[in-house]
């Protein structure tokens, strides 16, 4: 069996171009050349680029998990990049549409797994086009975009440049090329925000790869490394298209670096009359996939899942439901077409486990690696936020000599309303306050647990969740302060799909955040008798007229 090795493409040979040092077609090249063939087909065709993209998610036709399609921009005959040789009055089959479309799993446990098989299908369809069609290399894999990396060679947060030009170097038209990218900034200058999480500009990090757990079924306790309530694979679920479990790698730097590349056009800030085909094309999941940026994005994403389990030592769930995937719970199973004719690829998180030993189309096993599996790429020392275990936790809570292999480990949550805003919230550009009512019985319950936390009873955990959020305005992030705390910052990356009518998992997204350490101060400080807190929501760009963003509700569990 052939172990593919995928590569940065941002190689000190190639610099993220066509053409490397030696005068040597790069995999950038024939990824380019692969999508070219792709690009040419129909619609109709299951092994176009069409077709592929719609599998992550589209709005062409309404489907059981898209909803209502919209009759402007996003529509998919609304973007002018897409070119009329695509023919999108002739979709395919019903069948077809039924078993691929709209796949992408969000939100959920199952959005590594998924995401996986995705890419391996793509790339041996494109590494056919390319050895077949193309004369290129039998042993072509699919590049990878390190926006994390710091590289004293290259600053690698930047777009390959293969994606930036105009022409390949036979003048033909480039096919990564999509005019629909703005960056973070508007102003088509693409590029990553890299940083800390801190509460200045929403920064993508990889802090998650600090988590030691894939997933649980309620919000546990934070201990090391938890940073959004769900671990680092995401909330347990059946099939799930879209919505707001996410585990934190999905959120950050998933949805960071899709909100960061698509962007939204700088003009429309400032124009009351903006439009929505102002937002990029990664932004929005429905729209995301037909950017050839995409899929590096993810082989990235894919290569932080694979080092979280080696270099890291981090095992996935082995709970049935995660390992025989969504059609456990009767929903459908994860599928990928390998063939003109649509011949279907079927498979489950258990058979995409591992790079190295992936079960294949047909009981085939399938082997690829990376060229770097480091932990993390952005920082080797945990952040600081992350590196409060359980027992320093106790110790500050006036609970000392216990060592943390003697801690009861808690095998099931409760989970307890303790405080909800009254209202829907809609959100001004910049900043929004609203005051949430604490229950005083609540509170006590909670203020009980710190004065009797001990080994064997461990103190709540305090999270708060923004619910039910709706809007269109993907290309935005927000920044969530309790008592003028800054708590973390997330992306809208999948707003709108969320918000759609008539969708299959149209509640809008949700966000939890765990805001313990505030509490835990309050309780220190002798004021946890407060009957509300004050939460601050500041979004970073502003919001386009027709792009209203609101809150369903902001509310406070305490777990215990």
């Amino acid at each position: 069996m052939k172990n593919f090795l995928r590569q940065n493409a941002w190689d000190a040979n190639n610099g993220g171009q066509f053409i490397d040092q030696k005068g040597n077609y790069t995999d950038l090249y024939w990824y380019a050349k692969g999508v070219q063939v792709m690009k040419s087909k129909p619609i109709s065709d299951p092994t176009s680029w069409w077709f592929y993209a719609a599998i992550h998610g589209q709005y062409l036709v309404s489907t059981a998990g898209s909803g209502t399609i919209p009759v402007g921009f996003p529509n998919w005959e609304k973007i002018q990049s897409i070119p009329q040789n695509a023919d999108l009055s002739s979709p395919p089959s019903k069948k077809l549409i039924d078993l691929f479309w709209d796949q992408c799993q969000h939100g959920t446990w199952f959005f590594p797994p998924w995401h996986r098989g995705y890419l391996v299908a793509l790339e041996n369809i494109l590494r056919d086009i390319i050895t077949q069609q193309c004369d290129g290399p039998d042993t072509w894999a699919l590049p990878y975009w390190n926006y994390l990396n710091q590289s004293k060679v290259f600053a690698e947060d930047k777009i390959p440049p293969a994606f930036t030009l105009i022409e390949l170097p036979d003048g033909s038209p480039n096919p990564l090329y999509v005019p629909e990218r703005y960056g973070p900034n508007g102003d088509r200058n693409v590029f990553v925000v890299i940083g800390p999480n801190t509460s200045e500009d929403p920064s993508a990090n990889d802090e998650c790869q600090w988590d030691k757990i894939f997933s649980e079924p309620t919000p546990p306790p934070a201990g090391p490394g938890n940073l959004n309530g769900y671990f680092y694979g995401g909330e347990e679920t059946g099939f799930m298209h879209s919505n707001g479990g996410f585990g934190d790698l999905e959120s950050n730097p998933h949805n960071f670096v899709h909100v960061m590349v698509g962007g939204f056009n700088g003009e429309a800030w400032t124009d009351p009359n903006a439009q929505e085909g102002s937002e990029g094309l990664m932004a929005d999941p429905g729209i995301a996939a037909l950017d050839p940026i995409f899929y590096l994005h993810h082989a990235n994403v894919d290569r932080m899942w694979a080092a979280w389990n080696v270099t890291g030592e981090n095992a996935n769930s082995q709970n049935p439901n995660w390992l025989a995937g969504p059609s456990a719970q009767g929903n459908s199973q994860f599928a990928m077409p390998l063939e003109d004719d649509g011949t279907p690829w079927y498979y489950t998180p258990e058979d995409v486990q591992s790079t190295t030993d992936l079960k294949y189309y047909n009981g085939e096993m399938y082997s690829y690696s990376y060229d770097d599996l480091s932990l993390v790429s952005y920082d080797t020392t945990p952040p600081v936020s992350l590196q409060e275990n359980l027992t320093e936790r106790l110790s500050k809570l006036g609970v000392t000599g216990v060592a943390e292999k003697n801690l009861k480990i808690a095998t099931n949550m409760n989970n307890e309303l303790i405080g909800a805003s009254k209202n829907s919230i809609t959100l001004n550009s910049g900043s929004t306050q609203e005051t949430v009512k604490l229950d005083s019985t609540a509170l006590k319950s909670v203020s009980k647990s710190f004065s009797k936390a001990s080994a064997n009873e461990l103190p709540d955990e305090i999270y708060l969740q923004l619910e039910n959020v709706k809007g269109t305005n993907n290309a935005n992030f927000l920044s969530l302060y309790v008592n003028d705390i800054f708590v973390r910052s997330v992306a809208l990356f999948g707003i709108r799909m969320a918000s759609q009518k008539d969708s299959a998992h149209g509640g809008g997204l949700t966000f939890k955040f765990n805001i313990t350490n505030i509490i835990d101060s309050l309780h220190l400080e002798g004021n946890l008798d407060i009957n509300s807190l004050d939460v601050q929501i500041k979004t970073r760009n502003p919001i386009p007229e027709e792009s209203g963003i609101t809150v369903g509700r902001i509310s406070i569990y305490r777990a215990s």
